[in-house]
């Protein structure tokens, strides 16, 4: 029997306005996993992090020529996806396009929408992403792959669902042979780190497990809700590669959750401590203070963390049990303060502009952020993503949706509470300027957070961002795109 060929794989995501670059952390499993099936020869292109044109996404895929091309898309890149997808089939019609991540995962049936996109993995992608890559290998598409949808007779195909992989320790490490380390070190014209006040330049994310326990509204579901953790040996090779083979300085932990479980956290900080590996790490995805004890801060200190961000979202006990994220804000309180007492630098992320929430309560969670011994606080306006709860909530409150334009967690992209536009917007304001104009806040800041270059482009962009009016074009709508067509080129 005559074995197939191994594909052809790209592996990208697009440029567009998501502010940071970090390695493609997703994109670097699945290329480990494919070839490691020995399914395709793999390459992956990351157009956030070198701010590629459309162009030069297309002129790199035509040098590879690509059986196959996968395209991961956050919620907020679906126009730059649906561009992307279009380009590409335009350029090498005979490829597959293959559209995966938090975009097609909530909307497949958008994203099938446009006719160069030829199929959409839901959730996970290893398992389900390899049964595609054997079924082109062979090019016989079966009648139904679970996690993956595609067009029959026009209509998109609701996927079967896919189980969770529950051993995560049986896929391989992220292929970081095929990125190149330096760029993102040293050249990326975006911040790489997801921690932009990071200590040491050399920094790499890690990610410790998949999925959360916790059902807040406003969250994508991705990885469920359920916990799956690495080993601690697992996870401490894969650092141990980092520092030894491609001179990483510093860790950040990119967990969605990672103090749920204190005895797997003691026995990772004890792993790291006994390593001596000399590294820095810094907790920059918005751990839960309510879940931190003083002996896991004084461990985490121990094996050389100086940044920690709790996810506090809001300071109204009514918002915190609509959403059912359900922080225990006293209890929350005391761990930042204790966690400050410590020489941390510690962040919170806020957001405004909840369903019917008031403006008492939003001056409720400024408050809350003021009275705390936080060095750094972002706030953000709530952003009702598809496939989430707060999404259906506002659907059949009858919130206008239509309109709708997903770009950055910064924009007024709808106001699902009871607070004008306007005010809303002064109020998020007035929240960054009592926050940081506090002088002892800013001395806090300045002996605990480093204050890296990232930091200093984002204060420039910041105040573009809310100072100056923009001048450039409204960004075009992805049902814009879906109902027009590409714009032309220029002649």
């Amino acid at each position: 029997m005559e074995i197939p060929r191994p594909l052809r794989l790209l592996l990208l995501r697009p440029s567009s306005e998501v502010y940071t670059s970090t390695p493609p952390m997703g994109i670097l499993t699945l290329a480990a996993y494919y070839r490691d099936l020995g399914l395709c020869e793999v390459e992956v292109f990351d157009g956030r992090a070198h701010v590629a044109t459309t162009e030069q996404v297309v002129e790199k895929a035509r040098e590879f020529q690509p059986d196959v091309v996968g395209l991961s898309l956050f919620s907020m890149e679906r126009t730059e996806g649906h561009e992307t997808a279009w380009a590409l089939k335009q350029a090498l019609p005979n490829a597959t396009i293959v559209c995966g991540g938090p975009y097609p995962t909530t909307e497949y049936r958008e994203a099938l929408q446009n006719p160069a996109i030829d199929f959409a993995v839901v959730g996970e992608g290893e398992i389900s992403g390899a049964e595609l890559l054997r079924a082109l290998q062979v090019g016989q598409l079966p009648d139904s792959i679970p996690g993956v949808s595609w067009r029959r007779d026009g209509v998109a195909v609701e996927p079967r669902d896919r189980e969770f992989i529950q051993n995560l320790d049986a896929l391989p490490h992220p292929a970081w042979d095929l990125l190149d380390l330096e760029y993102y070190f040293y050249h990326s014209p975006k911040p790489a780190p997801m921690n932009l006040y990071q200590k040491r330049v050399r920094s790499a994310p890690v990610f410790t497990s998949r999925g959360c326990p916790y059902r807040c509204t406003y969250c994508h579901n991705l990885f469920g809700k359920k916990l799956r953790r690495h080993s601690v040996p697992y996870v401490l090779d894969e650092i141990t590669y980092l520092k030894e083979k491609k001179g990483v300085e510093e860790i950040e932990v990119t967990d969605d959750i990672f103090n749920l479980d204190p005895e797997w956290t003691r026995e990772f900080t004890q792993a790291i401590i006994d390593r001596n590996l000399g590294l820095t790490f810094s907790f920059p995805n918005g751990l839960r203070a309510d879940r931190m004890t003083e002996e896991v801060v004084d461990a985490l200190v121990r094996m050389g963390t100086y940044r920690i961000v709790y996810a506090v979202e809001t300071g109204s006990p009514r918002i915190q049990k609509e959403i059912h994220k359900n922080v225990d804000l006293e209890k929350a309180r005391r761990m930042i303060d204790y966690t400050a007492s410590k020489g941390v630098s510690v962040g919170s992320f806020f957001i405004l502009g909840f369903l019917d929430e008031t403006e008492a309560e939003m001056r409720q969670t400024i408050h809350f952020a003021c009275r705390s011994r936080l060095s750094t606080a972002s706030f953000f306006i709530l952003t009702p993503f598809p496939g989430t709860e707060i999404y259906r909530q506002a659907q059949a409150r009858q919130v206008a949706l239509e309109s709708v334009n997903y770009t950055h967690y910064y924009a007024l992209s709808a106001n699902l509470s009871r607070v004008p536009d306007k005010k809303l917007l002064r109020l998020r304001l007035w929240a960054y300027l009592r926050f940081y104009g506090n002088p002892l806040r800013l001395l806090r800041m300045v002996r605990t957070t480093p204050l890296h270059r990232h930091f200093f482009r984002t204060l420039a962009k910041a105040f573009l961002y809310f100072v100056v009016t923009p001048k450039n074009a409204p960004r075009r709508d992805v049902k814009e795109f879906l109902t027009q067509g590409p714009v032309p080129a220029p002649e």
